[in-house]
């Protein structure tokens, strides 16, 4: 992948005499609309001296308003220090947002949760990864947990299997360069050509499944939910440990609720776009 250029990117630095002389102009207001508009355009969380290159102004100052940013849950810090759009910012299609698709989905999940009493997660695509973006615990002592904000393996988990199945290969590329193919048990797949013939059986059955491939004892199951146009922007799963599903029987119940539940979700999502990737 090419190095990013630490140049101010032509959002960053419009100005002109409208700007300059419109007395009404908040400059604290645009620069920090500036920083939004560096860190949507890229796909990575940034760095303070990286922002405050793009922006031009100094480090000190930029700190300050990705500070009162983040307070105001406009940005997010991951954990190395670099800063992201929050969630409910991240945009795709015409301007839907994250939280279009949260509200849409949750009370299927909730139907979900009411029946098993188990965990019931939602994740998105965005460009290079899959990420949790809602989550119900389960009310059980043991149980399977997921956070918000997680990134899952796109080959080792049913939510990552379940968007990664359906889409183009060049996308499931960026996504395996941006994960890899971490073995977590001795479940796990990580053989290219099974890895494929995996994805080929989510697509062919219309779910997935974690057969203790991310953790030992823990299983689950998940379905895709499509765009209007059908294209898979998420997917819904349910969780539990493996002492509890007892038979056959609650298993294929388990499928066939998660499948009608990500259906019902897409039903609920047609008006919402699919993400759109970056060029090439």
């Amino acid at each position: 992948m090419p190095a990013r250029s630490l140049r101010p990117t032509v959002a960053a630095r419009k100005t002109g005499p409208r700007i300059r002389d419109d007395k009404y102009y908040s400059k604290v207001i645009g620069r920090a609309l500036e920083i939004l508009a560096v860190l949507r355009k890229h796909e990575h969380p940034l760095g303070l001296a990286d922002i405050a290159a793009h922006v031009g102004l100094a480090k000190s100052s930029v700190f300050r308003l990705l500070h009162t940013l983040e307070v105001s849950s406009y940005v997010e810090r991951t954990a190395e220090g670099a800063y992201g759009l929050s969630a409910d910012l991240q945009v795709w299609g015409d301007g839907k947002r994250v939280t279009d698709l949260v509200d849409a989905a949750l009370p299927h999940m909730r139907t979900l949760s009411r029946e098993f009493g188990e965990t019931i997660t939602l994740a998105m695509h965005f460009d290079n990864r899959i990420e949790v973006v809602a989550t119900l615990d389960s009310p059980h002592l043991i149980r399977m947990a997921n956070t918000v904000g997680r990134i899952l393996p796109p080959h080792a988990s049913s939510l990552g299997k379940a968007i990664t199945a359906h889409l183009p290969d060049d996308i499931v590329e960026r996504l395996r360069r941006s994960y890899g193919t971490h073995r977590f048990t001795e479940h796990t797949i990580t053989d290219e050509v099974l890895l494929k013939q995996e994805y080929e059986r989510v697509r062919t059955q219309g779910y997935s499944t974690d057969a203790e491939e991310s953790v030992l004892e823990g299983c689950c199951f998940g379905a895709p939910i499509r765009a209007a146009d059908g294209t898979v922007i998420a997917a819904m799963s349910l969780s539990l440990p493996k002492m509890r599903l007892v038979d056959a029987a609650l298993q294929d119940q388990i499928i066939a609720a998660v499948r009608d539940a990500a259906a019902n979700a897409s039903a609920s999502t047609d008006a919402v776009p699919p993400p759109r990737s970056p060029a090439p």
